[in-house]
């Protein structure tokens, strides 16, 4: 009897490593397609993805719940390739490591997060950009990976992208802008020609940033307009806020995040634009303004209009 369980055992171990086994592989033999394309920025996504498939590839745990981080970051490599796929996140949020024992840690994340930035908005980034942005993701996901637990790992993912980020830094300083092409009138999708609200209470739960499956739907069918409208977008800025409730701190924070997923969301849903502009806003520019100073239920209805997402193009 004790025969048949370890054997059982065994097999099923056996059988959880194999379905894992191909995406290593498959990363490697997709790498050729990543190198041949033509913008580097894009082409640094791509191989950044595809490289980050067979890491976690040989980090996959039995049992595990992130044992999916391998498939994902194939399909990622895939969707920057030719878009075959819908880009999905490795991470479900950026779960900061604890300051009191991490600092270094957590400074470092925010250097990597700066860099980003500023690559985000110059027109000189490139290959070494593409595969920061995607590395990023990884360390993300390392951090979420171990929140609410006792134990943290994650550094060397953490180190892998803050010495990239010291190059792209560098690569950024000696840039020099191409000379400007001639501007030329972009058409706005009519669908976005004025700001588009979506209520963030029916794409997220309470004090979330994950997208509830209703909001998917609804970013869906937003992308959906804007993809049959075949304009291209020059700026899609996606603006999130929040009521006056809780701090302001807090309430930037969350509205950030949550004006992020939808981005992605979009992109996944294949919405492109030259530039995203993303901010968090928190309680600014209220559309309703509701009396009380306690966040009675009345008044927390009262204020829904004010918890939103805003999405126009530029």
């Amino acid at each position: 009897m004790k025969k048949t369980l370890i054997c059982g055992a065994l097999l099923a171990a056996l059988t959880s490593a194999q379905a894992f086994a191909s995406v290593g592989s498959d990363a490697e033999a997709t790498m050729p397609a990543a190198q041949k394309i033509a913008d580097p920025y894009q082409r640094g996504l791509a191989e950044g993805w595809l490289e980050i498939a067979e890491r976690q590839d040989s980090h996959v745990l039995v049992s595990s719940v992130y044992n999916d981080a391998a498939a994902k970051a194939l399909n990622n490599g895939r969707h920057f390739i030719n878009g075959s796929v819908p880009f999905q996140p490795i991470y479900g949020q950026k779960n900061w490591p604890p300051v009191e024992t991490r600092e270094k840690w957590v400074k470092a994340l925010q250097e990597i997060e700066r860099t980003n930035q500023r690559a985000s908005q110059s027109p000189c980034r490139g290959e070494d950009a593409g595969r920061l942005a995607a590395l990023t993701d990884e360390a993300w996901k390392e951090q979420d990976e171990t929140h609410g637990t006792h134990w943290v790992h994650g550094w060397e993912s953490i180190e892998r992208a803050q010495k990239l980020a010291q190059k792209v830094n560098a690569d950024l300083d000696k840039c020099v802008p191409p000379v400007a092409a001639p501007v030329v009138p972009v058409v706005v999708a009519p669908v976005l020609a004025k700001p588009v609200s979506l209520s963030a209470d029916a794409l997220f739960d309470f004090d979330s940033a994950v997208l509830k499956p209703e909001g998917q739907r609804e970013v869906a069918l937003l992308a959906q307009q804007v993809r049959d409208s075949g304009v291209k977008m020059r700026v899609l800025k996606i603006d999130g806020y929040t009521d006056r409730f809780g701090s302001a701190a807090h309430n930037k924070t969350l509205s950030l995040q949550r004006a992020q997923s939808v981005r992605k969301a979009l992109e996944a849903q294949g919405v492109t634009a030259d530039r995203f502009e993303i901010n968090g806003l928190g309680a600014a520019a209220p559309v309703k303004l509701c009396a009380g100073k306690k966040a009675t239920p009345a008044v927390v209805a009262c204020l829904a209009p004010n918890r939103r997402v805003e999405i126009s193009a530029k």
